[in-house]
């Protein structure tokens, strides 16, 4: 007999979690599909000169023949891989030595290192950047100066930021501690016994770690390598201050210059957009591998719950060389580029330290920056970017999570779910920024006039929750890790799937949801590629773009909101500590 239609029977059919799963997955695909589909669509719309959804636009291919024919695809190629490998190498080489150092030797002060390689963590990446130009710049670098003033063989040097060596050691550096965390979490995820046991068959301690240690540290190394590499291959900021003075030709920059034609040229779209396929095509082959690296992790979980302490090798008499030798890095990368940055926030210009500068010495900066009219804009949307973003990425990454660890819908479904919100790792941020640039131009004109939307805060918040990939992860690895016996006890005494998934999973998962969003909010604050690309004259202005917008026209003002900028997140992040550890407080 067939079944009449019945509304009712449609909406008692769609709640639950079939309703979770359909809105989850609509979220997923609003966040993500503009800087897809539309990179896509309007590399493919020609001429590339023009808005790909004006009318007279058509369809072709031009915008890729062009970039073939002129050969500069190839330049740009080269030098963006030579930029990545060094990065990635470097980072790699550092990262690996101070994680083995800090868990398997002696190091004096273990902890002071990983305390003081989460700071550069803290300042943001222009910030950061910055502070690397006024420690190397050729001829007037604190570090170049200090080292003409003790060796004196250079008149000017020895380092030359400006140069592709320079950019591979800025970036390279700021990978460090990337790569400090993943292999940290990977030397202490290793059963101590599998090492003792090489070591009691007569094997020495190279043989231990060649035939042990890294086998099971490979998805690790390969894992953090191939993530590496995407946050090289879209790092912004470094390039965008770096790139033009070292003659290097790296595909993010070329992209940004292309949108943004300093001659005054109309934005080249179609150009932006095909250099934007070359760029995903590129990421997205990074992160089919990284997927398949760390596809079956589970297979190299070594903890079990008798686990004692690893081992600690004795470094001896290059105990104390090899703390000096750690020193003086952490000193190089977490505390000359703030002490350089305040010492300039104190100067209207950067100067030598000497006589003349300590008597310009003052707070003028500072009372300056206070009484621009763009500050207050600035920290309040930062503040509303930093808040409700990663809000909005959380609550879409933990239904995602939950819905792929324990949901009982259809298996596709949940492959697409977890394949998209993962994938959002490979969608580099200035090919996201130019999609989200078309996609609100286009909302906004079919919008009334009296609904403003582009130009607002509401674009950013949006723009930069597609960032789910990193959310996700956390939370997934957080449900993995609870029992499903808790939602089975709970479905016997009646409480529906949801219901139970609102009162006990949601709680018991809070403490990964609240490292995610600070994680997320650390990320928006340090955020200068889409605010940049999306609003590329401002307003509305946020910290990061403020800061830009200052180093082009007074040093000491940049440096001042730099600073404080750094100061805002320590004091922001101790605060969350603070309430995180009261809330575990019985």
């Amino acid at each position: 007999m067939l079944q009449t239609f019945s509304p009712r029977r449609v909406i008692r059919a769609l709640t639950g979690e079939r309703l979770l799963t359909a809105a989850t997955l609509l979220a997923v695909v609003s966040l993500l599909a503009p800087p897809i589909l539309l990179t896509l669509f309007s590399a493919l719309r020609t001429p590339g000169d023009r808005l790909p959804y004006e009318p007279g636009v058509g369809w072709g291919i031009a915008n890729f023949t062009s970039l073939y024919t002129t050969g500069a695809l190839h330049h740009t190629a080269v030098d963006t891989a030579v930029f990545v490998g060094g990065s990635v190498a470097l980072a790699f080489v550092v990262g690996f030595a101070l994680a083995w150092a800090v868990e398997r030797t002696d190091l004096p002060g273990r902890g002071l290192v990983f305390v003081l390689l989460l700071v550069p963590l803290l300042m943001p990446g222009i910030v950061t950047t910055i502070g690397w130009v006024l420690l190397l710049g050729e001829r007037t670098g604190a570090l170049n100066v200090a080292l003409r003033t003790v060796l004196p063989f250079w008149d000017v040097g020895p380092f030359d930021i400006f140069t592709m060596y320079g950019m591979v050691v800025v970036q390279g550096f700021g990978l460090v501690t990337l790569v400090f965390v993943f292999l940290r979490a990977g030397l202490r995820s290793i059963d101590p016994s599998l090492e003792e046991t090489s070591r009691i068959s007569g094997a020495t301690q190279w043989e231990t770690f060649r035939g042990v240690t890294l086998p099971v540290l490979r998805p690790h190394v390969l894992a953090v390598l191939v993530l590496s590499a995407i946050l090289a291959v879209e790092s912004f900021e470094v390039p965008l201050l770096l790139a033009l003075g070292a003659g290097a030709d790296i595909l993010s920059t070329r992209i940004y210059f292309a949108l943004n034609d300093a001659a005054g040229g109309a934005p080249r779209y179609g150009t932006v957009a095909a250099l934007g396929v070359h760029f995903m095509v590129l990421t997205y082959a990074l992160f089919a591998v990284y997927r398949r690296a760390t596809r079956h992790t589970e297979r190299f979980a070594t903890i079990s719950g008798r686990m004692r302490e690893h081992p600690t090798y004795a470094l001896g008499r290059w105990r104390w060389p090899a703390f000096s030798l750690a020193a003086a890095f952490l000193f190089v990368v977490s505390i000359a580029p703030l002490l350089v940055l305040a010492w300039t926030s104190l100067l209207p210009q950067y100067l030598q330290p000497g006589a003349r500068a300590f008597a310009a010495l003052s707070l003028d900066q500072y009372a300056a920056l206070l009484a621009d009219s763009r500050l207050r804009s600035a920290i309040v949307n930062t503040l509303v970017v930093a808040t409700a973003a990663p809000t909005l990425a959380v609550l879409v990454a933990l239904a995602a999570a939950w819905l792929v660890v324990r949901g009982r819908g259809a298996g596709p479904v949940r492959t697409v779910l977890d394949v998209l919100t993962s994938s959002s790792v490979a969608i580099p941020s200035v090919v996201a920024a130019n999609a989200f640039l078309l996609f609100y131009l286009r909302l906004n004109r079919a919008l009334p006039d009296w609904v403003p939307l582009f130009g607002t805060v509401v674009v950013l918040v949006f723009a930069y929750a597609y960032r789910l990939a990193v959310a996700y992860h956390i939370q997934r690895a957080g449900v993995v890790q609870m029992a499903a016996d808790l939602e089975d006890a709970a479905a016997t005494t009646g409480v529906g799937r949801l219901a139970a998934f609102r009162g006990i999973v949601a709680p018991l998962v809070r403490p990964s949801t609240l490292g995610a969003w600070l994680l997320l909010s650390v990320v928006a604050v340090r955020e200068l590629t889409l605010p940049l690309v999306i609003n590329a004259d401002g307003p509305p202005f946020v910290v990061s773009t403020l800061i830009w917008k200052l180093w082009g026209s007074d040093t000491g003002q940049a440096a001042a909101l730099g600073v404080a900028s750094v100061a805002f997140m320590l004091v922001a992040l101790l605060a969350v500590r603070w309430i995180a550890g009261r809330g575990r407080q019985p």
